[in-house]
């Protein structure tokens, strides 16, 4: 289940919101979430695939279709407790 999932991060440079928000993202990524940073400006094409019409907005895919989607900056603890639904870490402890 876990391998299949992507949570694409939406974002631009000119975003002030989304410039606070990256740290926390950058940050579950280094924890191990399979996250991808999508600027809007970069590719509109992809942007408007996914309907991106403010950011930052994650999107959350399980085998290429979007199970859930995070408009506006999250809280992080919440954030934290919706990707591991999805992506659940392995910890040393199993």
């Amino acid at each position: 289940m876990a391998e299949d999932t992507r949570i694409i991060y939406f974002s631009a440079e000119w975003c002030g919101p989304c410039k606070s928000f990256k740290p926390i993202i950058e940050k579950l990524e280094k924890a191990g979430y399979p996250i991808y940073f999508q600027d809007i400006d970069n590719d509109p094409i992809l942007a408007e695939s996914y309907q991106i019409r403010s950011v930052p907005t994650i999107k959350i895919l399980q085998n290429d279709k979007v199970q859930e989607t995070l408009v506006g900056v999250q809280d992080p603890t919440k954030l934290l407790a919706i990707f591991d639904m999805y992506h659940p870490l392995q910890t040393d402890e199993s």
